[in-house]
């Protein structure tokens, strides 16, 4: 019988989008054959890893020459992982950038690292002149040569444009959501205690332009409460704007939520008012527990989740009249979620793609 074993690496296993994504996609190896190994780098697992994933700790401290030191210690480590299973991996996943840089050098022929932002976005926000040409070909130096897999076409575009990345490869294959798993969440109790509200679900940061957000729901006027979830940086900022705009009493902020599926299946409608995106996979959730969505169409993913009908829903960055219109629209018209628009995103679909890269 043919040994079937993936390695995932990655630099922590946090609450964050791709780390959430890794996890869909490691289960999916499970279910479908494969012997799934996980190094994570930094010693952070909140995540709950089923046992029938292995899971190692690199350790990762920042130190003097900390990248050189980990690297060694890291491809060591692999090594020493295909000696005692006695054959080697069928595909190499290198997930975020620390991982990137620290598998820098490793040779595989099936190693791919997977980008799951726009990276210019974050990477050049007030630099200019030399600043700017020194972090763009810092990110070049990081993956000019690589095999590389965006979750989004926008990712690809942006990496290859705006960074002027020249990789060995690049290809869009987008991110798993597991529409039976996440139904079953979502029938769990619902910790919002009210039977008319609309939700964001995101990280409390710039990026997500809450500020936006509860302009456009204060415009709208609805009467109807706005659910926050999550946590993060500009949370004080976020408290601040609620009392400036005089929402205290419309505003419900539930923090960091393990479980958001029945909180956004029992909303009228989620909004996402971000300036920029990796994928946005709460728009695929969300659609895929047919709760209709109201999205910026920001870089990137988008306009690439909401196509055909969708469309029509996409507001421009920042327009906060647009976002209370379509809230407007949608709240009293509700559309009905095409059910076969987001099988694109199903991990069976998904997994095929990946099993494809073993086989060039």
């Amino acid at each position: 019988m043919q040994n079937k074993n993936i390695l995932f690496v990655i630099d922590s296993m946090g609450i964050g989008g791709a780390e959430k994504i890794t996890l869909t996609l490691a289960r999916k190896f499970v279910d479908n054959g494969y012997d799934v190994d996980l190094i994570v780098c930094d010693n952070i697992v909140h995540l709950e890893i089923p046992s029938e994933i292995n899971l190692y700790i690199l350790d990762f401290k920042k130190s003097l020459l900390d990248y050189t030191r980990y690297r060694l210690k890291l491809h060591r480590m692999i090594d020493d992982l295909i000696k005692e299973n006695g054959y080697d991996y069928n595909l190499i996943l290198v997930e975020l950038q620390k991982a990137t840089r620290l598998m820098h050098g490793y040779n595989h022929l099936n190693l791919f690292h997977v980008v799951h932002n726009t990276l210019s976005m974050t990477a050049f926000k007030n630099r200019k002149g030399l600043r700017l040409f020194l972090k763009k070909r810092s990110l070049q130096k990081i993956y000019n040569g690589l095999n590389i897999i965006t979750v989004s076409d926008g990712i690809k575009d942006d990496l290859l444009t705006t960074i002027g990345i020249k990789p060995q490869s690049i290809q869009t294959i987008y991110n798993p959501i597991d529409r039976e798993h996440i139904t079953h969440l979502a029938l769990e109790a619902n910790l919002v205690n009210e039977d008319n509200y609309i939700v964001h679900v995101g990280r409390f940061d710039p990026a997500k332009r809450h500020d936006i957000l509860l302009k456009a729901f204060l415009q709208s006027n609805l009467d109807t409460k706005l659910v926050l979830v999550g946590d993060g940086s500009e949370r004080d900022k976020i408290i601040t704007w609620i009392d400036e705009f005089g929402l205290h009493d419309k505003v419900i902020m539930c923090g960091f939520v393990q479980n958001p599926y029945p909180i956004i299946k029992n909303a009228k409608l989620l909004l996402l008012s971000s300036v920029h995106e990796g994928f946005g996979v709460v728009l695929v959730e969300s659609l895929m527990l047919g709760t209709p969505v109201v999205s910026t169409n920001c870089k990137s993913g988008p306009n690439e989740i909401m196509t055909g009908s969708l469309a029509e829903y996409l507001v421009p960055v920042n327009d906060i009249e647009g976002l209370s219109r379509a809230i407007q629209k949608i709240y009293h018209n509700p559309y009905v979620v095409p059910g076969s628009l987001m099988d694109r995103f199903l991990p069976e679909t998904i997994i095929r793609s990946y099993m494809e890269l073993m086989e060039l």
